[in-house]
């Protein structure tokens, strides 16, 4: 059997050689996004160096986390705010062994540039900052700047003003420093930095660490080796950043084996229908059934391993063009790369014979039953295109995708504006709708075509009767346009649907007019800001801080919500809040108001922990709609921890201009590192998350369309080649190339609008899906069909069929090809 299936292989190379391009592009893919994954795990991305603290021996720092014991678990949700250090600990270390007091505040040089964070000069040694110009900062009026500041070029002796904390305050620059790559810093004088930050946010060590951990005990965590990363700035950007990668590829990995699953079995049925005749002849000299069918079995194992062999072999530098894009356009990490690692490259080489065989399991039994008499026959008529299997495997995947969308829209909605919560439901859509092609693609064609027949032509004839013989072909060579098509009307319209309610949902609730708000990476709005803020005339300023709320929810497992802090007074001034129960005049300094997620009723205790580590008991005061996300929660002041405000929300007096008043913002806070916006487009949100959540999206639609216009064009063009003999008949009965070729061209036409067909029927069904689920959160529902990418998409498929169709049509035929074309 082995030596057969090589003399198969040498034989029908055309037919077998798009197999084998769909199998090997399809490792090559798989094996690269295991590459790529396998990176984001990498224990070096996941603990970089440490920074700030590099030539220090250890630091210590206050705990980072918090520790929520319940009567089921024990949870340790991350902070975002310090209380730093208390003076007893800073002074027992301080005897037990040499330190150095760290101080961390924001420090905004004024002007145009990145925002910045001030130290005292003491702690720079041990971030390895050298002075370039000047020296130390020896006074309390002296400073030293980095040479990326907002001041750039500073020279020494340059008065400078600089915003703190306590105020705006003109320094003297004693100094420059080279840039530091991780933070925008300005280092003052140890005394002025004590009176501006009084609180110790850390000691650096310079002694016996040990000594350091039996003085700290377990008030405070004693950093060593590479765990001094912790103390960084964001020490968790990194793994935020790869965090995010990570689920981009594991998403984009799981639609990329999907269609290359998809695409290889659609590969395999067409090459199998293609040798029916061959096949048949095996059984004619005596061959069975189950020999027929190990002899397929036999062929795509040996496809499988060479194609993996050549996917793999490709799949590094795949990994590395893929991690240098996503690099670039912000969705990695800046240093971010794909190393070489084995396991991913040998689960893929795996992978590809194991898919080969899936592949061709359904249609070696549908081979198998082949009957000897369909040798003699001089056409290939097909026989019955839907099999009882098939049916019943398509109408199950399509329910199924289905039956999730209605689960999802009618149990848990809001789990719609999740990707990874409606894209099952899209390949399964996808894969019934493929398996259905067959008892739908008649009847598509038959209506696509009704003009044709008006037209009185042969050639449109032709092409109507072409198609409708060959169901099972059609079928098979729509079905890389409906998957292409397909992913791309249902992720991009879903995708584009919740960024849209999202944003009318936002912009129902905001009733500010500007919102003055952080920029350059800032911590906050400063209260030189809020002053100037409050002192423009027609502008009433609305301080609002930020914070985190942990709370113990269902099962005992500590949650964390978004907080604001506000003045009871201004709750509900510049945004729209649908009271659900109570009331938000109850809102006091023992109160809060949460949101349906928090599953209480106003007067309800409820133990909380703010984004310092403060415990608090507060009491309900009034639930609100959440919406797509998990709502707000409002505290006062009284409870907010250290958080500086966040924000600036504005509202324009009656009466006053608008205009007039934006202006009067903008000078007012030109060079304070913070921006005007106005509220509406505060309310969209980021832009560079937008921009983040739609490039991840094209990156996992680009991989697997990519791959389906590769499939297309492969499996149009082992259909064009199998029908050099329906081109030698044209030929003969007085058909001049021109005619031959506009029926190939009509033919493709007709299959890839067959497959948009199909393609926007599961669209529409994705979008009533996510229609209805959206409507159950909130009233702004707002649906998007992605008109532009479908045309593009379908354009770049009907371009492809067409060049892969008409390729060997137009190629100068040899003398005597005509009758060549009708030997067996």
């Amino acid at each position: 059997m082995l030596s057969i299936a090589l003399s198969t292989l040498r034989t029908r190379r055309l037919s077998l050689a798009g197999t084998f391009v769909a199998l090997a592009l399809g490792v090559a893919m798989t094996a690269a996004m295991g590459l790529a994954l396998a990176a984001t795990s990498d224990p070096a991305a996941r603990h970089p160096r440490p920074q700030r603290f590099a030539q220090a021996d250890a630091v210590v720092r206050p705990f980072r986390t918090l520790t929520v014991e319940t009567a089921t678990m024990t949870g340790h949700p991350t902070l975002d705010a310090s209380k730093g250090l208390p003076p007893d600990l800073v002074a027992r270390v301080s005897a037990a062994v040499p330190v150095v007091q760290d101080r961390d505040f924001p420090a905004h040089v004024v002007g145009d540039g990145p925002t910045n964070v001030g130290h005292p000069w003491s702690v720079a040694r041990f971030a390895g900052y050298r002075l370039l110009a000047g020296t130390a900062p020896r006074a309390s009026g002296d400073i030293v700047v980095a040479g990326d500041t907002a001041v750039a070029g500073a020279r020494v002796g340059d008065r400078v003003g600089v915003v703190t904390g306590t105020g705006l305050r003109t320094y003297t620059v004693s100094g420059v420093t080279a840039p530091a790559g991780f933070e925008h810093a300005v280092f003052f004088a140890d005394r002025e930095a004590a009176r501006l930050s009084p609180r110790v946010d850390g000691l650096a060590v310079t002694g016996s660490a040990d000594a350091a951990r039996r003085a700290t005990g377990t008030s405070a965590a004693v950093l060593t080796g590479a765990s001094r990363h912790d103390a960084d700035p964001d020490p968790d950007r990194e793994r935020r950043a790869l965090d995010d990668t990570g689920v981009l590829l594991g998403v984009a990995a799981g639609i990329a084996g999907f269609v290359a699953v998809f695409v290889v079995a659609s590969t395999f049925a067409l090459a199998v229908t293609q040798r029916r005749r061959e096949l048949a002849l095996l059984r004619v000299i005596g061959a069975t059934p189950r020999q027929v069918r190990r002899l397929l079995t036999v062929e795509s194992l040996l496809v499988g391993v060479f194609a993996s062999a050549a996917g793999c072999a490709l799949a590094p530098g795949g990994a590395g063009l893929l991690a240098h894009w996503l690099v670039r356009r912000g969705l990695a990490p800046s240093g971010f790369t794909v190393p070489v690692t084995p396991w991913p490259l040998v689960i893929a080489f795996v992978t590809g014979p194991l898919v080969s065989l899936l592949g061709v399991t359904a249609a070696s039994r549908r081979a198998g039953r082949v009957r000897p008499a369909e040798a003699l026959r001089e056409s290939r008529v097909e026989g019955r295109t839907m099999t009882p299997v098939r049916r019943l495997l398509g109408l199950a995947a399509f329910g199924s995708g289905l039956a999730t969308l209605a689960t999802t829209a009618v149990s848990d909605p809001s789990s719609a504006a999740d990707r990874k919560g409606y894209t099952p439901a899209i390949m399964l859509l996808i894969t019934g709708a493929a398996l259905l092609a067959p008892v739908v693609v008649p009847r598509l064609t038959r209506l696509l075509t009704w003009p044709l027949t008006r037209s009185g032509g042969a050639t449109g004839l032709l092409v109507r009767e072409n198609t409708l013989a060959a169901a099972r072909r059609t079928a098979g060579v729509a079905a890389p346009v409906l998957v292409t098509v397909g992913l791309a009307g249902a992720l991009l319209g879903t995708g584009a649907s919740v960024d849209a309610t999202r944003t009318a949902e936002a912009r129902q609730r905001v009733r500010a007019d500007f919102v003055v708000r952080p920029s350059g990476g800032s911590r906050g709005v400063g209260d030189v800001v809020l002053n100037r803020v409050r002192s423009v005339p027609g502008a009433v300023a609305v301080p609002v801080g930020r914070t985190s709320v942990f709370t113990v929810g269902e099962g005992g497992v500590p949650r964390r919500f978004d907080g604001r802090i506000v003045r009871a007074g201004d709750l509900g001034r510049t945004e729209r809040l649908e009271v659900v129960d109570g009331t938000i005049a109850n809102l006091g300094d023992d109160a809060l108001v949460v949101d349906k997620e928090w599953e209480k009723r106003p007067g309800d205790r409820v133990d909380v922990w703010l984004g310092d580590g403060t415990r608090a008991s507060l009491r309900v005061a009034a639930v609100v709609r959440s919406g797509l996300d998990d709502g707000t929660t409002y505290l006062t002041s009284a409870h907010g921890g250290p958080s500086p405000t966040g924000r600036v929300d504005v509202v324009v007096r009656p009466g006053a201009d608008r205009s007039a008043v934006e202006g009067r913002l903008r000078a007012a806070t030109r060079g304070l590192g913070v921006e005007v916006v106005s509220a509406h487009a505060d309310a969209e949100g980021t832009p560079g998350k937008s921009r983040s959540s739609r490039l991840g999206i094209l990156v996992t639609l680009g991989i697997a369309l990519a791959y389906c216009g590769i499939a297309i064009a492969n499996t149009l063009a082992m259909v064009a080649a199998d029908r050099s003999r329906d081109r030698a008949v044209l030929r003969l009965t007085g058909a001049t190339p021109l005619q031959v070729a506009r029926v190939a061209a009509g033919e493709a036409v007709v299959v890839v609008c067959v497959g948009v067909a199909a393609a926007l029927g599961v669209t529409a069904v994705s979008l009533a899906g996510m229609w209805a689920a959206l409507s159950r959160v909130t009233h702004g529902t707002t649906l998007v069909v992605p008109w532009g990418p479908l045309a593009a998409v379908t354009g770049a498929c009907a371009l492809i069929a067409l060049l892969a169709m008409l390729a060997p049509t137009l190629t100068r035929p040899k003398p005597g090809a005509s009758t060549a074309g009708l030997r067996d």
